[in-house]
């Protein structure tokens, strides 16, 4: 016969092929599974850290707890001293001279129509060593522009007076002139970098500064809360532009110099070297 029954050995060995042969099918299985689900966890980890490098690359650059702009060491303030010179550190300032304190935003209409006819005069007075000036950028108005141009305008303007402050005060002066209208994009940072070196910024390290927004959330952390006192004064911050001097603040025509420099050298005279 050709099909003859199998005695109890051939079928105790037939059984045992089969279920060796099942337990290795099974194996290949579950590697197979294994592999599948290590390869998914790869790529979801891969997508996790992919989403954070975009984020970290799209927000300004981070700065360490406790890293401030070098030249802001007065109260965040930038302090511009006789012959028109950016201090360095605080023995660079000197205290027998009366401070002009000004807080700015660099998108505030109110703060051109104050610089345009008494920052000259202002600068003439520092310039003859009679008065210090104190300039503050802050982001008062980053609420009033589509693309945060104050905080990052003020950044530009930091990176410029750590690394190349003798185009620091025409640099302020050239970014009033090119003010972005309220709830406007202002210019975004390449332009903030393209109008420093059109006033004779060349350092590469300023200009990757200022690209980079380096300082844009120290100047958003710099800008008082409405009310606030004003720190190293005893004024209330209520907007700006904010001229304090001997802790009294200018609430005249802003637009009028002869009126500013009365008031001025009333509640500060001019030091007399």
């Amino acid at each position: 016969m050709s099909n003859e029954k199998l005695t109890r050995d051939q079928q105790r060995e037939a059984a045992r092929a089969k279920a060796k042969a099942m337990r290795e099918a099974q194996k290949k299985n579950e590697g197979r599974k294994k592999f599948f689900v290590i390869a998914g966890s790869v790529l979801a980890s891969l997508a996790v850290v992919a989403g954070v490098i975009f984020a970290v690359l799209s927000q300004p650059a981070s700065v360490q707890p406790g890293e401030n702009p070098s030249t802001a060491f007065t109260n965040g303030g930038i302090t511009i001293t006789k012959d028109l010179a950016v201090a360095k550190k605080a023995s660079d300032v000197d205290q027998t001279v009366p401070t002009i304190i000004l807080y700015e935003d660099l998108q505030c209409p109110a703060c051109r129509a104050f610089e345009a006819p008494n920052m000259p005069q202002i600068l003439e007075l520092v310039k003859a060593g009679k008065y210090n000036l104190e300039l503050h950028p802050i982001s008062f108005l980053d609420g009033a522009s589509v693309n945060e141009y104050s905080s990052r305008a003020g950044s530009a303007l930091l990176c410029v007076a750590d690394t190349d402050p003798s185009h620091f005060l025409d640099f302020n002066t050239a970014l009033y002139n090119q003010q972005p209208g309220e709830n406007t994009a202002g210019p975004d940072n390449k332009a903030l970098a393209d109008i420093a070196k059109q006033v004779g910024v060349t350092d590469a390290g300023t200009l990757d500064c200022i690209t980079k927004a380096t300082w844009a959330n120290w100047v958003k952390n710099q800008t008082p809360a409405p009310n606030a006192i004003v720190p190293g004064t005893t004024v209330k911050f209520s907007g700006t532009p904010a001229v304090i001097v001997n802790n009294q603040q200018y609430s005249g025509d802003l637009t009028n110099a002869a009126m500013f420099l009365q008031w001025l050298q009333t509640v500060a005279p001019a030091a007399a070297n």
